[in-house]
């Protein structure tokens, strides 16, 4: 087969052409910091690369849930605290006010502090954390709990406030309030106990507040701790959980940087490789593409 001039020259740009082609491929990789930036770069590493964000991304966000449940339930569980040093302090006024060698009067001032636990024990049940109210249920915008006269109202429901912490796997991160204060017909038996508390100090009934009343402090006092004990074991499951989350990320992370991110160093190395070969094609060519008679003609 005859060769042209035409051929040879053809030939030479085709493959300048796909020179520059490698060399642009290279540079673009370089200057994003990406091997793939596009389907069409590798169809199967950009399938593998969309697998790995989206479990990066699932991921996170069970870690945003982890963390915002276990801010829920420390803040339930620093409030129940309150709430035994409440009903702690309401057990010393009964045994105080239960003694018969103390006057009326001061029963009266005892009832008056009994009448400021039930307040400081309704901002407890009204605790907060986020703007959201952690002891009315699923219903978190308004306080659960209201006092009306010598009674308190719960407006909150039992429901569970369910977090997803990984694939089909979710956890309670609520104490409703009608479970932690033994809620019954819209009223609380915890808050009744000081309400009683109150009026056998009013009344002067040391045999009600030596007897009765110390059994009902007790029992709801080791009803409040059991829930607190609930949430300290959730608070710990969920910070191990996190614990356990935060290193696959890591992991997942290092692989996907390993699929999708250039090693510079050796891009370099290569894009000069490939410029060496560029301006060696760009040498030979000149030498095969000899002058034609027509260049010696003008």
């Amino acid at each position: 087969m005859r060769v042209t001039n035409r051929m040879l020259s053809d030939t030479i740009l085709t493959n300048l052409n796909r020179n520059l082609q490698r060399m642009n491929k290279m540079q673009d990789q370089m200057s994003s910091g990406r091997l793939v930036r596009r389907p069409s770069d590798d169809p199967i590493g950009m399938a593998q690369i969309l697998s790995f964000k989206s479990v990066l991304a699932e991921q996170a966000q069970h870690v945003r849930n982890m963390e915002d449940g276990i801010g829920w339930i420390d803040t339930s569980e620093d409030a129940l605290s309150g709430a035994t040093t409440v009903l702690q302090r309401a057990r010393e006024l009964a045994v105080y006010g239960g003694s018969g060698t103390i006057p009326q009067d001061s029963r009266n001032a005892l009832a008056m502090e009994v009448n400021q636990l039930i307040d400081e024990l309704v901002q407890v049940g009204n605790t907060a954390f986020g703007g959201r109210y952690v002891f009315g249920g699923s219903h978190t915008t308004e306080p659960p709990f209201k006092r009306v006269g010598d009674m308190v109202e719960y407006r909150g429901n039992e429901q569970a406030m369910n977090w997803e912490v990984a694939p089909g796997v979710t956890v309670a991160v609520n104490a409703d309030g009608a479970s932690v204060f033994a809620v019954a017909g819209g009223q609380s038996a915890v808050f009744q106990v000081l309400f009683e508390l109150k009026a056998a100090l009013e009344s002067g009934n040391t045999a009600q507040l030596s007897g009765d009343l110390l059994q009902k402090l007790d029992q709801y006092g080791d009803h409040i701790l059991n829930h607190r004990a609930t949430l300290g074991a959730k608070s710990n499951r969920l910070r191990l959980a996190l614990d356990r989350v935060s290193q696959a990320e890591v992991l997942a992370v290092d692989i996907l940087s390993k699929m999708e991110d250039v090693d510079l160093p050796k891009a370099v190395m290569l894009f000069k490789n490939q410029e060496y070969a560029y301006q060696a094609a760009l040498a030979t060519g000149a030498r095969i593409i000899q002058p034609s008679l027509i260049d010696f003609l003008r």
